[in-house]
């Protein structure tokens, strides 16, 4: 890492001290990059003449760069009642591209009988996308993967004499009749029709990764879901591929094949994807080669990661090598571990700093389209016959609990991630059409930096035509000695000036943080040199254009304006907060507003129609107004902005009710837990039951059937009981817990203050609390 670093003396009445500052560089490159088009059969319109495009780098929608943010969400593993409310939800994260797998188990449990009802009711799901402008990508298989039994391919065509994943003839006439079967759900529903399917994807991670098989033996080795040829190379998980790939040919033309068979079946949308990493097949110049990147994998031990250093992803995709030339594609990272799906014998944590780190990683490193695995948890049904589960048990996961520590998790709750990943989503929206073909610019030496390295600064930038962002990150997954970086001054040599941030003094990084900060950013018709605070959104503020910043504590805001685009004052320290507002006035053109938010106040920051809304609570914009939903508390505050209250807090109140919940203990194992709800009260949402307890596995039970389980994490569990609510007004819920052991390998995964004291035994189990917590909403007006 080029770094120099000066010693500054201060000079004291009383003490002389030593300061380090460290000037960090960057230098535009000399030529910009090249980004090709016209390569790509790719792309498509609308019946209302609107376009996508794709070139090298970057995706257009209507002429516009564009860098999407992609949320997976799983249909079949949420009630269909709550749909439409969960992609509202997501919507309001920030997601507006929604990835779904198809499962084929699923929808054909009983060879030649498909099931496209209830829960499994596609046509109706995207019905429901559609009616909230969101666009759609369908991942079609026929193999998923997606920690489901046997990656998706049904159990009876085990028994039948096939080579799945391969271009035998027989496979291929049971892939062609389920592309048949999905092609007919969906017919109507494609971009080119005015619906909002834009993507497909085809297949997954072929070549690279499979299944265990659901038909085995406990006891023996892992048979896995891939062609006879494949063998050597399956992986359970996402990895680098160090094997040569000897059957290149066949896992292309199989690639090859999918596509036209779907294409025949009429599922044709304008662009289409293929996994990327790890040396899995791709179809050249026909689909997208999409990335991911996990920091806390369940299928690795622990280990710090790469992911948390800044790269040229675009050129060097993460988990190379690949078979594709990655430069004549645009980086789409699509498996992005803001979360990470638990096994029995791994239960890894994701913060949301990690998940932020992830991200401000991997757009600073040049990726232009962001997606997330999985953005929304879920619960995986189980079989008709009730005897096992859909969920992939071999590699031990819970048979039915997909919450997969997602942003928004398996009842629609939120985690921490879901608001510091809505900052990230928020800045795109409004930024994202300038940074999407700006370049990826590193330090020297950046290829030398290590996990390891507490001490040096993590940065890149984004640039073109000497404008851009700065990415930075003091954050690495799996390290608790991380410090705060002050003393940090950034020079950028660009083609027509030398700009340092800031031009006096230096700036702190927190401990944890990552950040953005803009350079020669046009604000209206005035020209930003640079800010210490980082760009969250743009809103009308009665005419005016508003920018809002944030800050994270410990971070001193400061704005300078380049003096010849401004009138008067060009240089703004202020202190983060409400009442930080700065009125600028260009030398020509609107003035505009800046405002700067501390890092709490950001988290809780949303734009809803041009306005800011700020609230704790989750925020469900419709059509008639906005909607807030928050467990426990029936006293809604929020701050609306621009509107006749200012910046002045506003509180709604709604009528509190008082659930109880009749708990009864049977064993030490084993307790049962009464609650009815009856009575219709507008003002909750749904009832959740939160189990404050110590164990290992804990699994819940209705008319005699599993209906709920999860594993042990350190956290209280959370049921939603509004997909349970018509059997519990019959009957109590039933629940077994298990003790967890002191030899648990889990235990490596949480954090050394969350495990149990086991006073001398060898297993611990403890049933604390049981409580009914209703989730209040009230509508607000716009």
């Amino acid at each position: 890492m080029k770094k120099k670093i000066y010693a500054a003396l201060a000079f004291a009445l009383y003490a002389t001290t030593f300061h380090a500052q460290q000037i960090y560089e960057l230098s535009a490159p000399v030529k910009e990059k090249t980004i090709y088009t016209g390569h790509l059969k790719m792309g498509g319109s609308n019946p209302s003449g609107g376009n996508i495009s794709v070139n090298s780098y970057y995706m257009s929608i209507d002429g516009k760069p564009v860098i999407p943010v992609m949320g997976e969400f799983h249909f079949t593993r949420y009630p269909r009642a709550q749909w439409e409310q969960e992609i509202v939800k997501m919507k309001a994260g920030g997601v507006n591209v929604l990835p779904t797998y198809i499962f084929w188990g699923l929808h054909e449990e009983e060879e030649g009988k498909f099931c496209w009802s209830g829960n499994k009711d596609l046509r109706h799901f995207i019905e429901l996308c559609k009616k909230h402008d969101m666009p759609v990508i369908v991942r079609i298989g026929p193999f998923c993967h997606g920690e489901i039994r046997n990656g998706s391919i049904p159990d009876w065509l085990f028994a039948r004499p096939v080579d799945v994943r391969s271009n035998q003839p027989l496979y291929l006439s049971y892939v062609k009749r389920l592309y048949g079967e999905i092609g007919r759900q969906l017919q109507g529903l494609y971009y080119k029709d005015g619906g909002p399917i834009i993507g497909c994807q085809l297949e997954n991670e072929m070549q690279h990764s499979a299944s265990p098989w659901g038909v085995n033996y406990p006891g023996e080795p892992l048979d896995f879901t891939v062609a006879s040829y494949d063998i050597d190379y399956a992986m359970i998980g996402v990895s680098v591929m160090d094997k040569k790939v000897t059957t290149a040919e066949l896992g292309e033309e199989h690639m090859r094949t999918l596509k036209k068979m779907a294409q025949e079946e009429g599922i044709i949308t304008p662009f289409y994807t293929a996994t990327g990493w790890g040396n899995a097949a791709v179809i050249d110049n026909e689909a997208i080669p999409v990335t991911s990147a996990y920091t806390y994998p369940f299928w690795e031990e622990p280990r710090m990661s790469p992911f948390c250093m800044f790269k040229d992803i675009h050129r060097v995709p993460d988990y190379a090598p690949v078979r594709y030339d990655a430069e004549r594609f645009p980086s789409f990272c699509a498996e992005m571990g803001a979360g990470i799906q638990m096994i029995y014998r791994r239960r890894p944590i994701v913060t949301a700093r990690a998940a932020q780190a992830l991200m401000i990683r991997t757009l600073g490193s040049g990726s232009n389209g962001i997606g997330y695995y999985m953005y929304h948890g879920g619960s995986t049904p189980l079989r008709q016959d009730n005897i096992g589960s859909y969920q992939d048990e071999p590699m031990g996961m819970p048979k039915i609990s997909y919450d997969f520590q997602a942003p928004l998790g398996e009842f629609g709750l939120e985690h921490p991630s879901y608001r510091y990943l809505r900052t990230i989503h928020s800045f795109l929206a409004d930024f994202g059409s300038n940074l999407a073909p700006m370049e990826t610019v590193l330090p020297e030496g950046w290829d030398k930096m290590t996990p390891e390295n507490r001490d040096d600064l993590r940065y890149a930038a984004r640039m073109k035509d000497d404008s851009g962002f700065i990415f930075m990150i003091n954050f690495q997954d799996h390290d608790t000695l991380r410090h705060d970086m002050d003393g940090l001054q950034l020079q950028l040599n660009l083609r027509n000036e030398t700009l340092r941030i800031p031009e006096q003094g230096t700036f702190t990084l927190p401990k944890d943080e990552s950040m953005i900060l803009p350079f020669n950013l046009m604000l209206g018709s005035a020209r930003l040199r640079y800010a210490t605070a980082q760009p969250l959104m743009k809103i009308n503020d009665n005419g005016i254009d508003h920018y809002i910043f944030f800050a994270p504590e410990g971070m001193k805001p400061e704005y300078y304006f380049d003096a010849r685009t401004v009138k008067g004052k060009a240089k703004y320290t202020v202190t983060s907060g409400l009442k930080s507002t700065i009125t600028v006035t260009p030398r020509s053109g609107k003035k505009i507003k800046i405002t700067t938010l501390n890092h709490e106040q950001a988290l809780n920051a949303i734009k809803v129609d041009g306005q800011l809304l700020i609230t704790t609570a989750t925020v469900l914009p419709t059509a008639e107004g906005i909607t807030l939903q928050q467990l426990g508390n029936n006293a809604f505050d929020y701050i609306l902005y621009p509107s006749a209250k200012g910046w002045q807090s506003q509180t709604v109140q709604v009528q509190p009710v008082s659930p109880e919940c009749r708990v009864e203990k049977i064993t030490t194992r084993r307790i049962t837990v009464a609650f009815s709800d009856t009575v219709h009260t507008p003002q909750v949402n749904e009832y959740f039951m939160k189990i404050d307890y110590t164990g290992d596995v804990a699994m819940a039970f209705l008319g005699g059937k599993m209906v709920q389980d999860e594993f042990w994490h350190a956290q209280p569990w959370m049921i939603g009981l509004n997909r349970h609510k018509e059997m519990m007004n019959k009957e109590a819920m039933s629940f077994y817990f298990r003790p967890l052991r002191s030899d648990a390998t889990c235990l490596q995964d949480l954090p050394q203050s969350a495990i149990p004291d086991f006073k001398g035994n060898n297993q611990v189990l403890e049933i604390k609390n049981v409580e009914i917590i209703p989730q209040y909403q009230v509508e607000i007006n716009k």
